[in-house]
């Protein structure tokens, strides 16, 4: 019995995090397992041929079919157990029925947990129709399997963001054999087109200013949470969810952090301080 408990600890934390080569410590302090019984289980999963080994770190061989199936199993036992399953599963099946799509997978923060009551759910759709189904509350990304590819080669950040953190609810074995493949960097290309959105952006909040400014205050979190964004991505961070990306960014940039923070406790901030933001936002990127 403890056996299998250790089993499925370990094989869980090998799915959450698909890219990332455990040590053996790092394994026994994320399971709360004894090193002894990781040895233990490791010779047993290598008897089946489900890891790869680099330097005496570990990860599971997605080219073996077995993985895939212990992957797709992990994110259906996460989504099943999730706040929003039955939503998840009759959007998926509207998806499934209207799209006829290659794969769908669970992104965003309900991906990993850090859901809110009011959060949307967002989903990444494979799939050559491109006519999107509207459902409230909703936001469905689709791509082709070349856009997908091109964007994964290129190492954009909302794919690697995908990989990483998002759950299979349905796949014709597309996107699970990119984990095959090692977790692409992001490329200058990747965070110079981020760069110039958020210059776009900030004179669309500019010219918001005059006229809504609870409108500019909402494009102004959105802003400032990009500009985190290309902060963690010099740094070669993942970034995370919203609510993730304060706590990951604090380390290189406090003040940007704090301006995030304000802007999702605050449902107004006035024109002064907005203003201040935006010179802030432009600051941190730069010295980046």
């Amino acid at each position: 019995m403890i056996t299998q408990s250790a089993e499925t600890l370990l094989l869980r934390t090998f799915c959450l995090e698909p890219f990332h080569s455990f040590s053996v410590a790092e394994l026994s302090s994320k399971t709360g397992v004894s090193r002894n019984w990781i040895y233990k289980l490791l010779d047993e999963f290598k008897v089946f041929d489900l890891l790869l080994e680099e330097r005496k770190t570990y990860r599971l061989d997605f080219s073996n079919l077995l993985c895939r199936r212990i992957k797709t199993f992990f994110d259906a036992k996460f989504i099943f157990d999730s706040p929003f399953r039955d939503r998840i599963l009759r959007i998926s099946e509207k998806i499934t029925y209207e799209m006829n799509p290659v794969s769908i997978v669970l992104v965003g923060s309900v991906a990993v947990g850090r859901e809110r009551e009011i959060s949307d759910i967002d989903f990444l759709v494979i799939s050559g129709k491109k006519r999107v189904p509207l459902i409230e509350n909703t936001n469905i990304i689709v791509m082709t399997r070349l856009e997908f590819e091109k964007k994964y080669a290129k190492g954009d950040d909302f794919i690697v963001s995908a990989l990483a953190y998002g759950k299979i609810i349905y796949d014709k074995e597309f996107f699970i054999r990119f984990y095959e493949k090692p977790l692409p960097a992001f490329t200058e290309e990747t965070i110079q087109e981020k760069i110039h959105y958020c210059e776009k952006l900030q004179d669309r909040i500019y010219s918001l200013l005059r006229s809504d400014e609870e409108r500019a205050r909402e494009e102004t979190l959105h802003l400032t949470l990009q500009c985190a964004r290309i902060v963690l991505l010099r740094q070669r961070i993942i970034p995370g969810t919203k609510y993730d990306i304060t706590e990951q960014v604090k380390k290189y940039d406090e003040e940007l952090a704090y301006i995030i923070e304000e802007l999702m406790k605050s449902r107004k901030i006035a024109r002064e301080k907005i203003l201040e933001f935006l010179r802030k936002c432009r600051i941190s990127v730069e010295s980046f």
